[in-house]
């Protein structure tokens, strides 16, 4: 099975499955090295390919929703969001796991044609899932299953709206539910992710919670890296009121 997801994303939403024509380009920005943004014929997408998970895969599923369930966020954590004019999704862990179970949304791995994506959500089936990287598939250790969940909260954050549009908001918004998951995490694990070394973290939940708590109050490298993964979107979407940040963002595309 082959679907459709938006390319040069680290996270992000399937669209629906393309014609012929709009395939033929999507094959061809999959094999090209570039990244960054992308031309409109190229914005097509890249493919994926779900693989057959494992009990030992299911197993690291299961418990990094178990983690995910724990998460809380701390009062000073949602105020410094909203200031930076994020909207969360879900009030803590527990809401995001209780709310794919209610939707049967399930979480398992796909070969991404970029494998600069860390997971997706599809949305061309009747019922969504959170696709995670097959890449990751055998990364099991404790930090590994924090990180997975973590591409979890932000797929559900996604999943929440019940439909296919993105926008830049919604990327920031689902951004800071990893963020806040990982603040939680390194609060209750202390140095759980010291010294790791997957793309995972150095490309993804490190990344991302570093710069979101950067000491630079006008947020510029942020902003430039969320230009470069989702710039070519919309500024606002349903349920995602564009901020002062994502024009920004726009601004930089």
């Amino acid at each position: 099975m082959r679907v459709n997801c938006l390319n040069s994303l680290s996270y992000g939403k399937f669209w629906s499955k393309p014609d012929k024509k709009t395939s033929e380009n999507a094959k061809k920005d999959a094999s090209s090295k570039e990244t960054g943004n992308f031309s409109a014929d190229s914005r097509t997408g890249i493919y994926v390919n779900p693989v057959q998970t494992t009990k030992a895969q299911e197993g690291t599923i299961s418990k990094a929703l178990d983690e995910l369930s724990k998460v809380r966020f701390s009062a000073n954590d949602i105020i410094y969001m909203q200031n930076l004019g994020v909207s969360l999704p879900f009030k803590n862990g527990s809401e995001a796991v209780d709310y794919l179970k209610s939707k049967n949304i399930d979480v398992m791995y796909a070969e991404f044609s970029n494998p600069n994506v860390h997971a997706c959500l599809d949305t061309t089936q009747a019922n969504p899932a959170v696709l995670i990287n097959s890449n990751y598939k055998d990364l099991a250790s404790f930090p590994d299953i924090l990180a997975i969940s973590e591409a979890m909260f932000h797929e559900a954050g996604h999943a929440k709206d019940e439909d296919s549009d993105n926008s830049i908001q919604e990327e920031i918004d689902c951004l800071a539910l990893n963020v806040l998951a990982h603040q939680y995490y390194k609060g209750a694990y202390p140095d759980i992710f010291k010294d790791q070394k997957s793309p995972l973290y150095f490309e993804g939940v490190n990344l991302y919670d570093k710069l979101f708590f950067d000491f630079d109050p006008e947020k510029k490298a942020l902003k430039r890296r969320i230009s470069e993964k989702y710039g070519f979107l919309n500024v606002s979407s349903k349920n995602h009121a564009g901020s002062q940040m994502a024009y920004d963002v726009k601004n930089m595309s």
